[in-house]
């Protein structure tokens, strides 16, 4: 019998940190694979606590929160036992959002991404046998307004990895990664149209003899999580109160505030929120809201005292998932005994709404045209990747732009498959990062 000769030791993560999902390629020797971590490689970018438990992220998290919520489900505050955490990725290039407290510790928005960031590595290490200290990070094109901007935003996420026990930490444009998944085997003039759940970032670049030239890069704050805000607004916080009245001490009816029936809308300002403020003005507002309005507004409040964010969000965004292979759909929730909705949903109906995303993504590619000094007609090749990429509107648009030119990429795995190509190719990101 032949000994086998073991296998070279891992030296590099590349980390898609996506704000949906991630996923962790590793180099040993020569090779790049795709770890095969949670479900098929693909981690939901998820975070769940609980007191004097480990923390723990993907599927777990989703495993965990379930049990949780049924073993509490007659507590009274299921925030003083445990806190479910989604889109953590929004909140860390959010500059306004400093961190949050939980079990009355406050969390740097640094270390609650770390926090996941960290378990990752654990499972990476524990999958290769090593211990990597050294990670390739993908990052959307634009994270700040302007480069002064950019590079303090690109430091919180160089922190973030420092707390996950990375030590050299290099950056490459999202697109970019995705753009070199298989290597340099695209030629000619190539874009890479990335759409994921938090941002839209494109990359140009000119490809051949092993060489890569990148000509333009952009990106947008535009991503899935963006069309669900739109479908909820459009469709479920209705329900919540929204376009709701209550009377002042003067007697006035006034619009019920919008930053109360956000708390349904935004996708992730919810878990990070300052709760005890928002129950606190919700229960202020019941007594002196319309009589049609008081069930809603139970309703939000059963709503966040509950913990019924994630299952909220997450029928929304299977319905929008499901409008791309269907012509209609339907969201259906209930926080009884106040709320009950059940919403048709028509593919039309839902292009309507996302109508002005669609502009924008237009305007961003011609952007990018301009910046390369480039035609759509001189484009010799689309890739179309992230989980966005896959809705009926936006393929359309990449159609008429480049028709007959347009393939797709593996949609949630490209990005993390060429993020160590890119960095032998000297095409990283540099960036003020804090010393270590």
């Amino acid at each position: 019998m032949l000994a086998t000769s073991p296998q070279p030791p891992a030296t590099l993560y590349g980390i898609d940190f996506g704000t949906s999902n991630t996923v962790v390629t590793c180099q040993t020797g020569h090779q790049t694979r795709i770890l095969p971590l949670d479900d098929g490689g693909i981690i939901p970018s998820l975070l769940y606590f609980a007191k004097d438990r480990p923390v723990s992220i993907g599927s777990s998290a989703i495993h965990e929160y379930g049990q949780a919520l049924h073993s509490h489900r007659n507590s009274s505050n299921l925030y003083s036992t445990f806190r479910f955490f989604q889109a953590i990725k929004l909140a860390l290039k959010n500059p306004a959002f400093s961190g949050t407290r939980i079990f009355g510790q406050f969390w740097p928005a640094e270390s609650l991404a770390g926090l996941f960031l960290r378990e990752v590595k654990r499972l990476a290490d524990e999958a290769t046998g090593s211990q990597v200290d050294q990670v390739v990070l993908g990052r959307p094109v634009v994270l700040g307004a302007d480069p002064t901007a950019d590079a303090a935003l690109q430091g919180r996420f160089h922190k973030t990895c420092l707390f996950a026990g990375f030590r050299a930490i290099d950056f490459v444009y999202e697109p970019v990664g995705a753009m070199l998944s298989d290597g340099t085997t695209y030629q000619g003039k190539v874009l890479v149209f990335d759409f994921g759940g938090g941002t839209l970032d494109i990359s140009i670049a000119s490809i051949g003899n092993g060489q890569v030239s990148l000509l333009a890069n952009a990106g947008l704050d535009l991503g899935g999580y963006s069309l669900n805000e739109d479908l909820s607004r459009a469709r479920v916080i209705g329900h919540f109160g929204f376009h709701g009245k209550f009377r002042t001490m003067t007697g006035r009816y006034l619009d019920m505030p919008t930053w109360i029936t956000d708390q349904v809308a935004s996708f992730y300002a919810l878990p990070l929120a300052e709760l005890a403020k928002t129950r606190n003005a919700i229960k202020d507002l019941i007594p002196e809201a319309r009589a049609a309005d008081k069930p809603k507004l139970k309703g939000l409040l059963e709503f966040i005292d509950c913990n019924m964010a994630f299952d909220l969000f997450d029928r929304i965004d299977q319905a929008k998932i499901r409008l791309s292979d269907s012509q209609t759909t339907a969201i259906e929730f209930a926080v009884p005994p106040f709320v009950q909705l059940a919403e048709s949903v028509s593919r039309p109906a839902f292009e309507s709404m996302i109508a002005p995303r669609v502009g924008a993504a237009r305007s961003l590619i011609l952007a990018a045209l301009c910046e390369a000094g480039l035609q759509p007609v001189d484009i010799d090749r689309v890739v179309r990747v992230g989980g966005s990429c896959r809705i009926p509107a936006f393929i359309r648009l990449l159609e008429d732009l480049f028709p007959g030119r347009v393939s797709a990429g593996e949609a949630f795995t490209s990005i993390a498959a060429g993020l160590i190509a890119a960095r032998q190719l000297g095409l990283t990101v540099h960036g003020t990062n804090p010393p270590a």
